[in-house]
């Protein structure tokens, strides 16, 4: 569900992906890809990695062609080396939050661990702001089933036409499409939306307050 003038409707809860979108994550993220590939002999590049890039991450590894019986193992392992980093906010994103937390409601909804992700929002300083956090370990079936945005509208008992789900990947805005809420793209270091798609638009974080009516 999309709209052309965001401004005119009466959203009350704003939903976030968290990598690519908030956090800065991009560079460390391929490179703890780059070590669980290797580590089971397979080697990658960013080009490719760009090109077939998912936040469902058995989606990068059968793009690369890791063996099915090593998911599990290199699951661990990615959660290993990912917790040994620590990236930081895309910039200004701390006073974006800030100011839409004047007027709506937020919550976080992201592929991430638990673990690490609990880690990342502490670290940053903006786990406060979101009023129900949906990972990875909460729900069964990953983007882009919608069953992580449904999670967050039952958490707040909120409807899915007061909701905008805020993402940088293409599997976001399906996600958002499937569970039948609005979706607002931004501009990624992982590019995996397309700027020319007739049925969203992309704009850069910090652009969300004045495309939503509210400076």
């Amino acid at each position: 569900m999309t709209y052309s003038n965001l401004s005119n409707n009466n959203f009350q809860v704003l939903l976030f992906d968290l990598d690519g979108t908030l956090l800065d994550s991009f560079s460390t993220h391929y490179e703890v890809y780059e070590i669980v590939f290797a580590h089971f002999g397979i080697q990658i590049n960013k080009e490719r990695f760009l090109e077939t890039y998912s936040p469902n991450w058995y989606q990068t590894y059968e793009a690369f062609g890791l063996p099915k019986e090593d998911w599990k193992a290199a699951d661990i392992f990615w959660v290993e080396e990912a917790e040994k980093r620590n990236p930081g906010l895309l910039p200004r994103v701390f006073e974006t939050l800030t100011k839409l937390n004047n007027r709506y409601t937020m919550g976080l909804v992201t592929s991430g661990s638990k673990s690490r992700v609990t880690k990342d929002l502490m670290r940053t300083g903006i786990g406060s702001f979101f009023k129900t956090i949906v990972t990875g370990d909460d729900i069964q079936a990953p983007k882009p089933s919608p069953e992580s945005i449904e999670l967050a509208l039952l958490n707040l008992g909120v409807q899915a036409n007061q909701v905008v789900y805020i993402g940088d990947a293409h599997a976001d805005y399906e996600m958002a499409k499937a569970a039948e809420v609005h979706f607002i793209g931004v501009s990624s270091a992982f590019a995996s939306l397309n700027s020319n798609d007739p049925e969203y638009s992309v704009y850069p974080i910090v652009d969300i307050p004045d495309l939503l009516g509210h400076k």
